[in-house]
């Protein structure tokens, strides 16, 4: 639920900024209205003759001697200015490689970014669901020029990876971390730049489970002295410092060298014999970067370790030292979103953790990421017509692959007569980019194929309420001058019950304007999990009936021999260009990613309330 509550409240706090903007402009336009007024006329004129004067060039300064008064001229000059403060950063305006390798790239005065990004397994260990996982949010705030200020919070609460005494073993790490990077030294004709940055962090780190009496109690790893079990919950403040060097080697390609430490207890709690913990480590790290295209770029890294600590435990309890790499992309879709691919083995999301392996194991994990620079200018789009705008409130159990432009919210709610109950929250950060929060919990499934009955139990059994946060990144659009719409769509989440299993749920949607009556829709779907996992495909259509009201039929599929098959048919009527109430029957397990490719024994009938503000 933190990650949720962190999630909606980034958001929100987007939407402030953009209406206090918008309130903004609108006191500047004020101040500049024209205001007219009724001049006498007069009697004589002064200049009798035009007096004419060669002019010699001074210094090129034609245009600064024409008074900057038209509309054309301000525009031009506000333009000027907003090129050169969207270009005076480079490296694509990542600010770090890995947590512990920042980059000598700032951000103007004044700007901040907003990343997230997370850190997963590519399987669930001895735990199962997706993954190992460690999320992370980040918010980076220009001091000045050549300062700046972050803020890093992160949470991991999966067991470990490996089994410990063959017993599964809870694990849990909150961080919050406070860092601050300063410019030291930058010479253009040498091509080099050097930083000083320095971390504090609250971590709390917890492992084992169970209070005083309970049955079903875990001992803590922690615990060296006696076979007492419970749960073990300590709190620590460490800190981490480096020195990140770059040296521009051409036009393409950046290397930094970034020596620096990290400062960790090498014991926790009050039950240790000896060493139970990480312990202080010296480390040397290199990182390059290479850039392919204008927008993407290649990263890579290598950090090796000194000690005295180590940075990795196995199931035994036997700590290590171990190398820590990565290797992946940097890819700037647009000037204020970016996207980061790696693999790595460092699993903390932390400038003082990134060290670190996942706990029990030294494993290649994968590492997503993405980043929001409002401040810089957005992609700019052709409006939609009439019939596109109704497009944009989705549809039931096949997306479609539009979405608001930026600074509009997005929100549905669904019932069904079993039950069945799901929200959604959608932000558009950008015209290509809506931030997804849904929400909600099945009733009633009872799947038509057995041997999906695993999947009933652990992610779709009744009152099971999750969560589930992705988005919709579009990649191409008739608003830009294609010929359809592409949209890729991605989400993660937890069920609060069945042992927090989760789920990966992505699907490449496809939408074509036929006609001013017709547009149709091809979804490939795929869900991924420990448990199980399957592609599919979905195909929908909207049908205008008349201005306001649409016929929506819908299909699913799933690729396998024993193919699930479900069908739905909506009636959508809009009752404004901002709301719309859909009317559906369907024998889909329900409308949430997952329950969309499985086929129920029952039909359902339902109502969907869709809303734009």
């Amino acid at each position: 639920m933190r990650l949720l509550f962190y999630i909606f409240l980034f958001a929100q706090l987007l939407n402030y900024i953009h209406v206090f903007a918008e309130e903004f402009k609108k006191e500047d336009i004020k101040s500049t209205k024209i205001k007219w007024q009724k001049i006498e006329e007069n009697k004589s004129n002064k200049l009798n003759t035009i007096i004419w004067k060669p002019f010699n060039n001074e210094a090129n300064n034609v245009e600064n001697k024409i008074p900057e008064k038209t509309s054309e001229k301000l525009f031009l000059g506000n333009q000027k200015k907003k090129i050169i403060r969207t270009n005076k950063n480079t490296n694509h305006g990542f600010l770090q490689v890995q947590p512990h390798i920042p980059l000598n790239n700032f951000l103007n005065y004044g700007d901040f970014v907003l990343s997230t990004y997370w850190t997963s397994t590519f399987s669930g260990g001895v735990a199962g669901g997706t993954g190992n996982q460690n999320y992370a949010f980040k918010f980076d705030y220009g001091l000045s020029n050549d300062s700046l200020f972050s803020i890093y919070l992160s949470e991991s609460d999966d067991p470990l990876y490996k089994l410990i005494d063959g017993e599964i073993i809870p694990n849990n790490w909150v961080n919050v971390a406070l860092g601050y990077k300063k410019k030291l030294l930058k010479t253009d004709h040498l091509k080099t730049s050097l930083s000083f940055a320095g971390f504090l962090e609250y971590w709390v780190v917890s492992s084992g489970y169970g209070v005083k009496n309970e049955v079903g109690k875990i001992k803590s790893i922690y615990n060296q002295i006696d076979n007492t079990k419970g749960l073990d919950r300590n709190e620590k403040f460490i800190y981490s410092f480096s020195l990140p060097f770059t040296r521009v080697l051409n036009s393409r390609s950046e290397l930094s060298i970034v020596p620096g430490i990290s400062f960790i207890p090498k014991t926790i709690g009050n039950k240790n014999i000896g060493k139970n913990f990480y312990g202080d480590n010296y480390f040397l790290a290199s990182s390059l970067t290479f850039d392919v295209a204008t927008n993407v770029q290649l990263i890579g890294s290598y950090t090796y370790l000194f000690g005295p600590g180590h940075n990795s435990f196995d199931e035994n309890l036997k700590f290590h030292r171990y190398p820590i790499y990565s290797y992946g992309f940097n890819w700037k879709v647009n000037p204020i979103i970016g996207f980061e691919g790696k693999i790595t083995n460092g699993y903390g999301n932390t400038p003082s953790t990134s060290l670190l392996t996942i706990p029990s194991d030294n494993k290649p994990l994968y590492y997503l990421g993405a980043n929001y620079q409002p401040s810089l200018e957005d992609t700019r789009f052709v409006p939609l017509n009439k019939n596109d705008n109704l497009l944009l409130f989705g549809g039931i159990t096949v997306d479609n692959a539009l979405f608001p432009e930026r600074g509009i919210s997005q929100i549905s709610f669904n019932y069904d007569n079993k039950g069945n109950l799901f929200a959604l929250y959608g932000y558009s950060l950008s015209n290509i980019f809506q931030l997804e929060i849904r929400t909600g919990s099945f009733n009633d499934v009872n799947i038509l194929d057995n041997i999906d009955s695993n999947l009933q139990k652990i992610f779709l059994s009744s009152d099971n309420f999750n969560y589930r946060v992705g988005g919709k990144l579009l990649i191409f659009s008739p608003q830009k001058d294609d010929l359809f719409w592409i949209t890729l769509r991605t989400t993660l989440g937890r069920n609060q019950s069945s042992n927090h299993q989760g789920y990966m749920f992505t699907e490449l949607i496809n939408t074509i304007r036929v006609n001013d009556w017709l547009a149709l829709n091809i979804s490939p779907k795929y869900f991924f999990s420990g448990v199980k996992s399957y592609g599919g495909i979905g195909v929908s259509s909207y049908i205008n009936l008349l201005d306001n009201l649409q016929l929506i039929p819908e299909i699913n599929t799933s690729f396998r021999s024993d193919a699930n098959f479900n069908s739905t048919l909506a009636l959508r009527y809009s009752y404004s260009s901002q709301a719309s109430v859909d009317l559906y029957y369907s024998n889909a397990a329900g409308i949430q990613d997952l329950g969309q490719l499985l086929e129920d024994s029952e039909s359902r009938v339902g109502v969907k309330l869709n809303f734009l503000y």
